[in-house]
């Protein structure tokens, strides 16, 4: 095992240790250094690792293979530092560190280097509001999530749930929210994980929101709406990926309506998307009013988007009292919606948002599916009849590879969730956003991805 490696495995073991040691706040601010710090590391030794072996296998030259190695081992200083100011931490780092690169560790190491064994990941909290039945009612799936939520229909519950997320490199020197918990575990597999969830009154949910939003930095919800064909645990674990992936410091929350999760039930699913609307509003109402939240945004995917767009097409959040959170960025991601009804509803989104973006794609076999059982075409759809609209921020998807179905691109793209932070963080007008360019419309103008060069 290579000092790197022998050093992030070290952490790893010495962390629940750190976990008793130090007190809440202590350990939160310790634990978004040390994350930062491993991230450092592991990207320095990966740099290290190349720059040794070259693209050919023959090295990068003698000088840039040391100043690689160079910047590794001042990453490994960098944790190691930290840990030492807490002694009883540090020293045990220590002797971890010499038993591995000494070859006296009990476990394999067979794995080549930056293989470790073990998976660092992110325990997010996220808020749920949710108005499927109980599973034990018979009222469908619910991905396998403990038996706690069906997809029939029931009575608007409110909770959280608690998600855990690989943490990898991509996010480089940017620390975790502060309620964020860090955690390590010895498995092999990197699939997201759904852990407890717990449920609230619709009071505990604005008060936990507002618990979560002290100290967050900007008071913000992130609020993700699923689409058809998805299970409570599934959403869950989107949402919460969703805001790793987009860097997101606030509060995400789901809202699950109660889709029967199987490829099967379209229409089950279409009648129980127009159902849940009354319960979105009053969802939407609260979290608006009794969250302590400045801005809400909104991401709605495939189905989710005639949830949201019914909703505010029959309710006006800015008439809400003062003091009462904005609507801040409405993102319509696939929107599975008729597309003349969406321009008959699309001046209601756009006087409540502060910016609402609609993603499309011509490649969408799902909304293709949609569109020959509905008989119109979906806003999803790009081509010749693509969605222009004054106010709506039109992007064309079709030039990004967005797999086999190109139905879940919003949150399997890098390119659009490149696109949707520099909406959600800095407000960048598509003029502004990189990748983008102008397409000419008869209804005004739309934007799309410049095909990527192979």
């Amino acid at each position: 095992m290579d000092e790197s490696d022998a050093l992030a495995t070290a952490a790893a073991e010495v962390w629940p240790a750190a976990t008793e040691l130090l007190g809440e706040g202590e350990l939160e601010s310790f634990a978004s250094e040390v994350l930062v710090g491993l991230r450092v590391l592991e990207a320095a030794a990966r740099t290290a690792r190349e720059a040794a072996a070259g693209p050919d296998g023959g090295g990068a030259g003698e000088d840039a293979a040391h100043e690689a190695e160079e910047a590794a081992a001042a990453a490994r200083r960098r944790v190691a530092v930290l840990f030492a100011a807490h002694p009883p931490l540090g020293d045990r780092l220590a002797a971890e560190y010499r038993a591995l690169v000494t070859g006296h560790e009990r476990r394999p190491t067979e794995a080549p280097p930056g293989s470790l064994p073990y998976l660092r990941s992110l325990i997010v909290p996220v808020l749920y509001a949710t108005d499927r039945d109980d599973a034990s009612k018979g009222g469908g799936t619910d991905g396998g999530f403990g038996g706690g939520f069906g997809g029939g229909r029931g009575e608007l519950r409110w909770g959280k749930a608690l998600v855990g997320i690989p943490d990898d490199h991509r996010l480089g020197a940017t620390e975790k929210p502060r309620r964020w918990l860090l955690r390590f575990r010895s498995s092999p597999e990197r699939d997201v994980v759904l852990g407890g969830t717990t449920e609230l009154t619709a009071e505990g949910f604005g008060q936990e929101a507002r618990s979560l939003l002290d100290g967050s930095g900007p008071r913000q919800l992130l609020v993700f709406v699923h689409g058809y064909n998805v299970g409570f645990a599934a959403a869950a674990v989107r949402t919460a990926q969703i805001a790793y992936d987009l860097g997101f410091t606030g509060v995400p929350v789901l809202y699950s309506w109660p889709s029967r999760g199987g490829v099967l039930s379209y229409e089950e699913d279409a009648n129980n998307a127009r159902w849940t609307v009354p319960h979105f509003q009053d969802f939407l109402r609260r979290t608006l009013t009794g969250c302590g939240a400045d801005v809400v945004h909104v991401i709605a995917h495939s189905m989710g988007n005639r949830v949201l767009t019914e909703a505010l097409a029959g309710f006006d959040t800015t008439a809400l009292p003062a003091g009462a959170a904005r609507l801040g960025n409405v993102v319509l991601a696939a929107p599975d919606v008729d597309a003349d009804v969406f321009r008959q509803v699309a001046p209601a989104l756009v006087d409540q948002a502060q910016r609402t973006t609609l993603y499309a794609s011509s490649r969408d076999r799902a909304l293709g599916m949609s569109r020959r059982i509905a008989g119109y075409p979906r806003a999803g759809q790009s081509g010749e009849g693509i969605v222009v609209v004054e106010g709506v921020d039109t992007v064309d998807a079709t030039a990004l590879d967005t797999g086999l179905m190109s139905h879940s691109y919003i949150g399997d793209h890098s390119s659009i969730l490149s696109d949707v932070h520099a909406v959600l963080h800095h407000g960048t007008p598509p003029a502004g956003r990189f990748g983008l360019t102008a397409v000419g419309h008869r209804d005004g103008t739309y934007w799309e991805f410049l095909p990527r060069r192979r």
